[in-house]
């Protein structure tokens, strides 16, 4: 990230701190979140972990571990349901993907639904478990135990398939658009994914608060 010429600047200003580690090694993360709570609580968690997944002619496309996000999420909850009060619990946005349920599924476009079907199935299973955690902290879910995070504290953003295009909502009001359910739904760029989490969700938390958006062009 020192690297990326958009953070550079941010980094050296001491604007933004990096601090490694791993994300499925609890005392990793635990370390991270102890050094961002030395300068006062934590706002704000933005769980956009990913990776770079290989083709499985039988799998499709799979990440390694294969339940990343599932256990990844699991582990940042624990930390911020045993590090906060109900007073100083952060906001949580957490990325997962649109199509997961069958709602969504039904209103992608029809060439999409055999990929989301198919070749993203294993990595969609991950982003399922991710959102069942998250969901069911917030308590979302009915009939759940949970609900100890607060359904307020919690946005689910479900991206249309990503590209590495530029962000568009920095030149036009209305380059993506956003609901809790969309058709016609192909791809979004990650920058303007961003651009709306920046620009619109942490601007107006209470207009997006409790609730799942898809994102899509």
């Amino acid at each position: 990230m020192e690297s990326d010429s958009a953070m550079a600047s941010y980094v050296r200003d001491g604007k933004v701190k990096l601090i490694g580690g791993d994300g499925l090694v609890r005392e990793d993360v635990q370390q991270a979140w102890d050094a961002t709570k030395s300068n006062g609580e934590v706002d704000v968690v933005y769980f956009g972990i990913g990776g770079y997944p290989k083709f499985s002619i039988t799998q499709g496309f799979v990440l390694t571990p294969a339940d990343l996000t599932t256990r990844c999420s699991e582990i940042i909850l624990s930390i911020i349901q045993s590090s906060t009060t109900p007073a100083t619990r952060p906001k949580l946005i957490a990325i997962t993907s649109n199509g997961l349920d069958k709602r969504t599924h039904a209103l992608l476009p029809l060439p999409l639904k055999p990929v989301y079907k198919y070749a993203l199935r294993t990595a969609h299973e991950d982003k399922i478990g991710l959102e069942k955690n998250v969901r069911n902290a917030a308590g979302w879910n009915e009939g759940v135990e949970g609900g100890w995070f607060g359904a307020q504290n919690l946005v689910v953003v479900r991206p249309a398939m990503f590209t590495d295009g530029e962000c568009l909502g920095n030149q036009k009001a209305d380059a993506y658009r956003v609901g809790e359910e969309l058709t016609s739904a192909w791809t979004v760029s990650r920058a303007d994914v961003a651009h709306f989490v920046a620009e619109q969700v942490l601007a107006d938390w209470n207009k997006w608060a409790g609730k799942s958006w898809v994102v899509a062009y």
